[in-house]
């Protein structure tokens, strides 16, 4: 294909976000946009006189003028539009997370498996940032060695009660399915797995309408245990300010410390040989290995929306590989989903991947709760 016609169905302020950004994409151009809300559908056709506007989901992917489809709606529609696009034979890039359940993330996964043709990925912009793209390459080089502990601290996500109280659908069990692990953590989570993988194991403490009234959870503190033995934490809130964002990776041959930020950290302390052999083979009683620090600054090149869209093109025109493939959407549901599991259960722990069916009647529970309530 010379030139890639995209359709856009949701017309929020992330559509906006992604609309801006096209005219830094090469072999595409938008032919179609799609919400149920006239008035949106008006403002981008009246801006761009060749786009058509569609207000019925079906018939925008029936119309025949678009070959991929870029879905901005709420969260937990994107399953439905995603799946029907795939039966259309339309390339799917969908907003992030994928959906509100690990489910559901699984039901698309598996309706993309009987149209492999078709291109599938997930707008997970922070994959293409520089700090994170160079904690990867450091991991898969070995510099870390065998992973020992992962710890991730972000509590830079300070929401106040105007923010919660701006939307009637936001930090709703209904509405959004969860609150900030949903909301404001699909990609730290996201970026978790893919840096070191998905736990096996997770045991979660969670705060539901601790810090606002809301129905949701605005603060979690979990424990991680990861195939091999290491373990982790994760700790996030929408409370604090200014609030710490650091992820730690130790391994057995280095430790890896980033801080993202509008100055970004990376640090890597590097040790002089394998920590584990040290301790077992040293006749030193209080003997301490060696380790070198290294401050990194990772190459400064372009990243964000824009990068994740262009290579969804061009994997549809040159079979790029995929920066953020659909079907990773699902890790980041498997952990936010167990960390709710546990912490509704007492902190019980949660194997992964989790009971589908467990996730799915609790989240209903939590839902009937809420609505009974406001009655």
């Amino acid at each position: 294909m010379s030139q890639i016609r995209l359709g856009i169905i949701g017309l929020g302020s992330m559509a906006d976000v992604h609309i801006k950004g096209f005219e830094k994409i090469e072999g595409m151009r938008l032919t179609a946009v799609c919400d149920t809300a006239m008035d949106r559908v008006q403002r981008i056709t009246e801006q761009q006189r060749d786009v058509r506007g569609y207000t019925d989901p079906r018939k925008f992917l029936a119309s025949d003028i678009i070959d991929a489809v870029l879905i901005v709606t709420p969260h937990k529609f994107h399953p439905q539009y995603a799946i029907a696009a795939f039966e259309r034979g339309l390339h799917v890039l969908t907003e992030k997370p994928v959906a509100v359940t690990a489910a559901d993330a699984l039901a698309m996964n598996q309706a993309h498996a009987q149209h492999p043709e078709l291109i599938y990925s997930v707008m997970f912009q922070m994959r293409t940032d520089p700090l994170y793209r160079k904690v990867k390459q450091m991991i898969e080089s070995g510099r870390v060695g065998k992973l020992l502990r992962v710890n991730w601290v972000v509590t830079t996500w300070m929401r106040t009660q105007a923010y919660y109280n701006s939307g009637s659908w936001r930090a709703t069990w209904e509405g959004e399915g969860g609150g900030v692990l949903l909301n404001q953590c699909p990609h730290n989570l996201d970026l978790l797995c893919w840096l070191v993988g998905m736990p096996t194991q997770v045991v979660a403490q969670i705060g539901v309408g601790k810090y606002h009234k809301i129905e949701v959870e605005d603060e979690v503190n979990a424990l991680l245990t990861f195939e091999g033995g290491a373990t982790g934490s994760f700790i996030t809130n929408t409370a604090e300010s200014p609030g710490v964002n650091r992820l730690e990776i130790v391994g057995d041959l280095g430790t890896i410390i980033a801080q993202p930020g509008g100055t970004p950290v990376l640090t890597y302390y590097e040790s002089a040989g394998s920590v584990s052999e040290f301790i077992a083979t040293t006749p030193q009683a209080w003997g301490k290995i060696a380790s070198n620090l290294h401050a990194i600054t990772p190459a400064a090149t372009d990243w964000g929306h824009h990068c994740i869209l262009q290579n969804f093109i061009n994997a549809i025109r040159h079979r790029e590989a995929l920066i953020a493939p659909g079907e990773d959407g699902l890790m980041s549901l498997e952990l936010s989903n167990a960390m709710l599991l546990s912490g509704f259960n007492h902190s019980q722990p949660v194997n992964l991947p989790t009971d589908h069916a467990a996730f799915d009647k609790l989240l209903n529970r939590l839902i009937a709760q809420a609505n009974q309530k406001k009655k």
